[in-house]
């Protein structure tokens, strides 16, 4: 069992959120018990932290917020004798018309339902928010209650109610750009529930994927990479898209406008993997990898040069060291003029 490098950076919050130290906390063997004492005695820095994140842990208990059955029966049996009543002893003289027996089971529904309602109600306040920020200079991973992976590009934000496995489905809320890779639901298990990402803009549901969502002020990009996702607008509720690996969808809420393409999928999310290498990438889908993201209109000179390839390593940390290396790696020139980039051999 291997611990992750991002470990270092966790404060006792991240680690009451944990799922691997809740695991270990919970549920040791001697496998996680061994691997997690070992990792405190290699950064004693963060032996306060963890000893706070295990107490806090150890002193939890659990108690059920929702109507126990008998109070369900019991609010059942008060409202339909309260229905009976009124069958019996009409205030007026008016002819009441007796409830049939489907007519109970509707009240008895209605009872139900406010009952549930209450629950839910009771179990959102009681929740609280765990927040995730990405680093300042860098990429961040975060691994979410169910195994699933996020990672967070710099200053990114990501948060989830803290009884998550008491949800009726997973629910995460995002500011700025990640990468999800989202743990593949089981048919009949608790891992079937729904996962949704919430964004400004739109909601987002999710089948065991890979996908890239990048929230800014002027549009929120999604590039799909594996499974398939639903996006849902909030200002355009009658109009989901279904996306399949490779769609790209571009969504201005100030415009409300909504862009959809093919693109490589890869490329939209080799921020997280700094230095990554790709294989055959054409200057023509970099030229609308920096129209889509930096929001430059790309002009290049010649058809014969949009097809020119890229393979290696690439930087995408910002816009300055992105285009400095695609002018040294394909021996071209790019010139700024306004909102447009014109590319050229260099001569």
């Amino acid at each position: 069992m291997e611990l992750p490098k991002d470990y270092e950076h966790y404060s006792t919050d991240d680690f009451i959120a944990d799922d691997r130290f809740l695991q270990w906390v919970r549920f040791p063997d001697a496998e996680s018990d061994a691997c997690w004492r070992q990792w405190i005695a290699a950064h004693p820095h963060k032996k306060e932290q963890t000893d706070e994140a295990r107490a806090f842990i150890e002193g939890l208990h659990f108690k059920e917020t929702l109507p126990t059955a008998a109070a369900v029966e019991a609010a059942l049996a008060r409202n339909l004798a309260m229905i009976a009543g009124l069958e019996q002893e009409p205030a007026a003289p008016v002819k009441v018309r007796r409830l049939r027996k489907a007519g109970r089971w509707a009240a008895a529904a209605v009872v139900l339902g406010f009952l549930a309602m209450a629950g839910r109600q009771l179990w959102q306040q009681q929740s609280r928010m765990v927040q995730y920020t990405g680093l300042a200079d860098g990429v961040r991973r975060v691994w979410l209650p169910d195994s699933s992976e996020v990672i967070l590009n710099a200053n990114a934000e990501i948060s989830f109610r803290d009884n998550w496995q008491q949800a009726d489905r997973r629910e995460v809320w995002l500011k700025g750009e990640a990468f999800f890779d989202i743990r593949p639901a089981a048919a009949g298990a608790h891992l079937a529930r729904a996962f949704v990402v919430h964004s400004a803009n739109m909601e987002i549901d999710v089948l065991g994927t890979s996908f890239n969502v990048k929230e800014g002020q002027a549009f929120t990009n999604i590039t799909l990479n594996t499974g398939k996702i639903k996006i849902r607008f909030s200002d355009l509720p009658e109009t989901p898209l279904y996306l399949s690996p490779g769609d790209f969808v571009q969504y201005s809420a100030k415009k409300n406008k909504i862009v959809r393409k093919r693109v490589n999928a890869d490329l939209y999310a080799v921020w997280k993997e700094e230095g990554r290498q790709l294989e055959h990438v054409t200057l023509k889908e970099m030229a609308a990898y920096i129209e889509d993201i930096y929001g430059y209109h790309v002009k290049i000179s010649s058809r014969e040069l949009a097809q020119a390839q890229l393979s290696g390593g690439l930087r995408v940390k910002d816009e300055k060291l992105l285009l400095e290396t695609l002018s040294f790696a394909l021996n071209i020139t790019i010139e700024k003029k306004a909102d447009t980039l014109f590319i050229q051999p260099k001569k």
